[in-house]
C-alpha cells in the first residue's frame, strides 16, 4: 500500500469490481473521447481485474488501484505490466507503465500524483532498470505525465491501427 496527500494506492481485489467499472466509463460529453478511447465491455473489464491480480502474484508487482483517501472512491489504476504488445526485443519483455484516471477526475494533478507514487515505489524494489510505456500521439495529457516520470521518446510504432510513441525511463543510480 502506498499513501500520499490526497490518495492511496493498491493492489487489485475480487470485491473491487463494481467500482473499478467506473474507470473505463469515459466521458459522455466529449464525443470524441468515446471514438479514441472506446469503453471496455463488462466482460473485458472483468478479465483485466483478474489479470492484474494474477499479475501480482506471478511477478511480485504490477498495476495499484488509485483511491481518494477523502471520499473512498476508486479514481484509478497507475503502475506497470508486462504486455507483450510485439513492439520488438527493445520494447517487450520490459515492464510497461500504465495509467487511467476516471475522466471525473481529469485535470486535478491525480495522474501525476499517483504515477510518481507508484514509480518511487517501483524505483525502490529494483523491478527493472528500465522501463517502457506507449501512448498515442494525440494525447498530450499522458505524454505530460510520462515526462514528468523522466520517460523519453526512442522510437515510432503503429498499435492496433493507431499511431504511437514508444517511450522508455532509466532508473537514476
Amino acid at each position: 500500500m502506498i499513501i500520499t496527500s490526497r490518495l492511496l494506492l493498491r493492489p487489485q481485489r475480487i470485491g473491487d469490481f463494481e467500482a473499478y467499472k467506473a474507470i473505463w466509463v469515459n466521458d459522455p460529453n466529449i464525443a470524441e473521447d468515446v471514438e479514441i478511447l472506446p469503453g471496455l465491455t463488462e466482460e473485458q473489464i472483468w478479465d483485466r481485474l483478474i489479470r492484474w491480480i494474477g499479475h501480482w502474484t506471478i511477478f511480485g508487482y504490477g498495476p495499484l488501484l488509485v483511491v481518494d483517501r477523502e471520499t473512498g472512491e476508486l479514481i484509478g489504476e497507475t503502475g506497470v505490466a508486462r504486455f507483450h504488445r510485439c513492439n520488438g526485443p527493445s520494447f517487450d519483455g520490459l515492464p510497461e507503465a500504465l495509467w487511467r484516471i476516471k475522466y471525473t477526475r481529469h485535470g486535478q494533478g491525480v495522474a501525476g500524483e499517483a504515477t510518481q507514487a507508484a514509480f518511487d515505489w517501483i524505483d525502490r524494489q529494483h523491478i527493472s532498470a528500465r522501463t517502457v510505456c506507449m501512448i498515442d500521439h494525440w494525447n498530450q495529457a499522458s505524454l505530460k505525465v510520462a515526462r514528468k516520470l523522466g520517460f523519453k521518446t526512442f522510437s515510432e510504432a503503429t498499435y492496433k491501427g493507431n499511431d504511437v510513441l514508444l517511450l522508455e525511463r532509466f532508473v537514476a543510480d
